[in-house]
């Protein structure tokens, strides 16, 4: 019964936290930490931008996905095989660029724009590294949350420490999910992390502290 109990958390986390679902927790918790001002977020549409970063990074390749599956392009929705994950990462790249343009074109949120900026490009570098290794998309999404988290904190000071704490303990549970569903093998874990961390956190350097 334990056994069962922690796959099904291993699963809802997985599931919860999948890496288009992670630029709308990070609009949502920016949204909740206030500073609008810093993060060029405006308040009376916070929660309408929110909604358009869940349709646009979520909801839209979510439902490109599903269709491929429905046509039997995809053997599941799980895409345990690399040689399946191909498209879907070109197609979360796409529109994760998509909504990075859109923010850009209409001012909003500069510094979230940077993130999604990042996160696009990570998935064209896990399209190519898909060719001969399944590293972890999903640790390579939360590597670059907590890059992005830690990037906000170390430029614009301590009142985003918090969310960049919280980032690194959700990295870990949902680094633990991973291995226990057998989806992934440690290095495959690890090496996403890091790469996404490493990568969001060099992407804030160029892109926003020269702004500062």
């Amino acid at each position: 019964m334990q056994i069962s109990v922690t796959k099904r958390l291993a699963e809802a986390l997985s599931a919860l936290f999948h890496p288009l679902m992670l630029p709308f927790w990070a609009m949502f918790a920016l949204v909740l930490h206030g500073n609008y001002a810093i993060m060029g977020i405006p308040y009376h549409g916070r929660w309408l931008l929110v909604g358009l970063v869940l349709l646009g990074t979520a909801a839209m390749p979510a439902l490109f996905i599903l269709l491929m599956y429905r046509l039997r392009i995809l053997k599941g929705l799980q895409l345990r095989d690399r040689e399946e994950r191909s498209v879907p990462i070109l197609i979360g790249a796409v529109f994760f660029y998509l909504s990075f343009l859109m923010l850009k074109q209409q001012s909003f949120a500069p510094l979230f724009g940077v993130y999604m900026l990042g996160a696009s490009l990570l998935a064209i570098i896990s399209l190519f590294i898909n060719f001969w290794w399944k590293i972890s998309l999903h640790m390579i999404a939360h590597g670059a949350l907590t890059g992005a988290m830690t990037g906000l904190a170390l430029f614009f000071g301590p009142s985003f420490l918090m969310l960049s704490i919280g980032a690194v303990l959700l990295s870990g549970f949902v680094g633990w999910s991973r291995l226990k569903l057998k989806a992934h093998g440690p290095e495959e874990v690890y090496t996403g992390f890091l790469l996404g961390a490493v990568f969001m956190l060099l992407l804030f350097e160029m892109l926003i502290k020269p702004r500062l």
